[in-house]
């Protein structure tokens, strides 16, 4: 779901791509115009349904449908590794032109070694969605982008689930939602909703493609579902105020607070199960099974899962709030690197030769992360590839 950020943000009004979520810096954070998030310059960080209302206040003993496995022991994140090294099959380097000569831009993974990429002019604004096959190279065009007349804010929050990939646009204070089979085809509008206003919740977030259709928050209203085959939008009752973090789970605060980390207390808006936060507000980064926890200034933070229990700990040093990538990917951004934590397989990986002065930016949820080379190539990180 990348591209979200800047149309989300708040008062805005440009007709560039939304570029969505949080965005990590290699020499801190900065605080991005009217978007009061924090932005980091030099990466992206990508990791990313209208049915009937599902009853509210489930508690975790009473959820029983589509169970998240519980996380095993977590320890203390090995000592740093060169990514080529540890990672060699999901580091590649993508061009920022495409074959026909249009500028490219990486906006989600089609599965390992899958990338998405948009058709952008010289506008920014997406007009056609490409497949680029990481470890050939091969790029194929997959889609056109319709862009119908009264457009006010461009193709965002790109999305692929259950065969089809999903955007957004708006015209006005109305929301599109669309969609166009993973392999290809024409590109169809599925539903359309009430717009929010700009606030420092955004407008449309946490875009996904459900088992029954689609589902997406819409500011502060809420969780909002729609059928595959269309129709009129349908709220989630219980949502209010929680964001869309990775279908079915959505919690608070949402991906734009400026200084508290995302979704430290979620829901699964399907079965009505929680899980509290339990970092008790110290959290730097959540995912559906854990958070990081900080320590005071200590560059020693904790791992703790939704229950409560340690899982291990992992250096926090330059790590801004941000969601926990896959539920196992946390980012840390220094001057002259960058580090990505695996908390699953105790590996902390070094990214150098990166272009720390380039701010991309990205939504929460995605399965990778892109970061600007020196050479101004993009370097993606496939984090699907890890094992």
């Amino acid at each position: 779901m990348v591209d979200d950020l800047e149309q989300n943000a708040p008062g805005r009004r440009s007709m560039r791509g939304l570029r969505a979520g949080f965005a990590v810096a290699a020499c801190g954070v900065v605080m991005a115009p009217i978007v009061m998030a924090p932005i980091v310059m030099g990466a992206i960080v990508a990791v990313p349904a209208y049915a009937r209302p599902e009853p509210a206040g489930r508690t975790v003993a009473a959820a029983a449908a589509r169970p998240v496995p519980a996380a095993g022991r977590m320890v203390t994140v090995a000592p740093e590794r060169p990514i080529e090294k540890a990672w060699p099959k999901a580091v590649h380097k993508v061009p920022r032109r495409l074959p026909g000569g249009g500028l490219a831009r990486p906006v989600t993974m089609l599965g390992a070694g899958r990338l998405l990429l948009t058709s952008e002019n010289r506008h920014e604004r997406a007009n056609a969605l490409y497949v680029r096959q990481l470890r050939s190279g091969r790029t194929v065009k997959l889609a056109d982008i319709p862009l119908p007349k009264g457009t006010t804010l461009f193709p965002s929050g790109f999305t692929v689930g259950h065969g089809k990939i999903a955007w957004w646009t708006a015209r006005g204070r109305t929301a599109d939602i669309w969609a166009v089979p993973e392999k290809g085809g024409k590109a169809r509008r599925v539903a359309s909703a009430p717009l929010p206003p700009p606030s420092r919740s955004g407008h449309i977030t946490g875009l996904a493609v459900t088992r029954k259709g689609f589902a997406w928050s819409a500011g502060d209203w809420g969780v909002f579902t729609v059928p595959a085959a269309g129709g009129r939008p349908r709220s989630i009752t219980g949502t209010k105020g929680l964001h869309l973090m990775r279908w079915p789970w959505a919690g608070s605060p949402g991906p734009f607070d400026p200084i508290k980390a995302p979704y430290q207390s979620i829901k699964n808006v399907e079965t009505g199960e929680t899980r509290a936060d339990p970092a008790s507000g110290t959290a730097v980064a959540c995912g559906v099974s854990r958070c990081i926890a900080r320590a005071g200034d200590s560059p020693a933070g904790r791992v703790l899962g939704r229950d409560g229990r340690p899982q291990g700990a992992v250096n926090v040093a330059g790590m801004r709030p941000q969601p926990l990538l896959r539920d196992r990917f946390a980012v840390a951004q220094h001057p002259d690197r960058a580090l990505i934590h695996d908390l699953r397989s105790k590996t902390s990986v070094v990214v150098k030769g990166i272009n720390t002065r380039v701010g991309d930016r990205t939504a929460a949820g995605d399965d990778f992360v892109r970061f600007t080379r020196a050479d101004g190539a993009y370097l993606i990180v496939d984090l699907a590839s890890v094992r």
